[in-house]
C-alpha cells in the first residue's frame, strides 16, 4: 500500500529538512518541484513553465505510487483549490497525508536569510497571506502538524487562568503580549474601518468576552482561543492598499484569517495542547470570515469542509464577532 504525503509550508519552514526525516523513516522517495525545474530549465528560480513543471512532477508521483513506493511532495502548497484537486482528482493512491511545516514567520525570515538560495520578502510576505493550512476533510486520510521544536512554553497554566476569568482589557493584553509577543501588534491599533468602531484589541476584547460570558458549551477553552486568535493577524496585514491596488481612506485586512489560523497554530502547539484541540481552533480562526456574507452554497461547503461540530462553533464566534463591532 503506497502513500502520498504533501508537505505544507513557507520557504525556510523547514520542510526539506522533515521531508528529508520522512523520506528514512517511510523508505519513500521525495519529488521536487525546485529540483524539477533546476532538472527541466537548468535554474531553479525559473516560473515560466509551472504548468509543464508540475504536470511533470504529478507524473512521476503517480509513476512511483503506482509501483508501491512511497512519495513525499515537497512544495509550498499553500492553496487549498489546488490541493484538493490534486489530491482528489489527479494522484492515484491508497493514503493520503498532508503535513503542516508549523512555524512562526521571524524563524522563517531568519532561516531565509541565512540560505544561499533566498526568497525575496515580497513572496514570503505573499505566501504567508495566502497559506491555507489544511483540513481534514479536504481529502486527506490524515493531517499532521508538524513541530520543528521541542521546547514547550510553561506558561499555558497561567494563559488559561488568564482567559478564562473576567478582566479589563488592559490587563488582559497586558499579560497576554508578555506570553506571546505576537499580541503587541494588535494593542490599540485603530481599525481605520467604516465596519469596526473599537480597535482591533478592544474588538478581540469583546469577542472573547462574549464567549466567556455567553457560551456555556463544551470546547470553550478552544473558542476562548480562537477568539483571542481571530484577528491577531491583522496587526500585520494592516494596509490602506485595496486588492485592485488603489489607495484608500480606510484600512483593509486582506489575508488575515490566514496568518490568525498560522499563529494560532504555532502557539497552542507551542503550549502543548493536542492535536485535535489545535485542530478545531484552527479550523474556527481559519474560517471565520466564511460565514460574512455567504450564499446558502457556500455555507454547506464549509460544513462539509470542517464538520458539523466545528461549523456549530464558527456559528457562535461569527455571533460573537458581529457583536463586537
Amino acid at each position: 500500500m503506497s502513500t502520498f504525503n504533501m508537505i505544507i509550508g513557507l520557504p525556510g519552514s523547514g520542510k526539506s529538512t522533515f521531508a528529508r526525516k520522512l523520506a528514512k523513516n517511510q523508505e519513500a522517495v521525495i519529488l521536487s518541484s525546485d529540483k524539477l525545474r533546476e532538472e527541466m530549465l537548468g535554474d531553479i528560480n525559473n516560473q515560466a513553465s509551472n504548468e509543464s513543471i508540475f504536470e511533470e512532477l504529478n507524473r512521476r508521483v503517480n509513476e512511483h505510487l503506482a509501483n508501491g513506493i512511497n512519495v513525499i511532495y515537497d512544495a509550498t502548497n499553500t492553496n487549498r483549490k489546488r490541493r484538493k484537486h490534486l489530491i482528489n482528482h489527479v494522484i492515484k493512491c491508497d493514503k493520503k497525508i498532508a503535513h503542516y511545516v508549523n512555524e512562526h514567520y521571524h524563524t522563517v525570515l531568519k532561516r531565509n536569510n541565512e540560505r544561499d538560495r533566498k526568497v525575496s520578502r515580497e513572496v514570503i510576505d505573499k505566501m504567508y497571506k495566502n497559506m491555507q493550512i489544511p483540513l481534514l476533510n479536504e481529502g486527506w486520510d490524515d493531517v499532521v502538524f508538524v513541530e520543528n521544536t521541542d521546547t514547550r512554553m510553561e506558561s499555558r497554566e497561567l494563559l488559561e487562568s488568564l482567559i478564562t476569568e473576567v478582566r479589563e482589557h488592559d490587563e488582559l493584553f497586558t499579560q497576554l503580549q508578555n506570553q506571546i509577543d505576537d499580541f503587541t501588534s494588535i494593542i490599540n491599533v485603530p481599525h481605520d474601518s467604516t465596519y469596526h468602531s473599537f480597535s482591533i484589541s478592544r474588538h478581540t476584547y469583546y469577542v472573547w468576552e462574549y464567549i466567556l460570558t455567553q457560551y456555556h458549551g463544551q470546547d470553550k477553552m478552544q473558542l476562548l482561543w480562537a477568539a483571542l486568535f481571530h484577528d491577531l493577524g491583522k496587526g500585520f496585514c494592516k494596509s490602506f492598499v485595496n486588492y485592485k491596488g488603489e489607495t484608500g481612506r480606510y484600512a483593509n485586512y486582506i489575508g488575515h484569517e490566514h496568518i490568525s489560523s498560522q499563529m494560532a497554530v504555532y502557539w497552542l502547539t507551542r503550549l502543548g495542547y493536542h492535536a485535535d484541540f489545535i485542530r478545531l481552533t484552527n479550523n474556527l480562526v481559519q474560517m471565520h470570515m466564511m460565514p460574512m456574507k455567504a450564499s446558502e452554497k457556500k455555507m454547506n461547503e464549509i460544513e462539509t469542509l470542517i464538520g458539523l461540530d466545528a461549523f456549530e462553533k464558527l456559528m457562535i464566534l461569527h455571533e460573537a464577532d458581529l457583536s463586537a463591532k
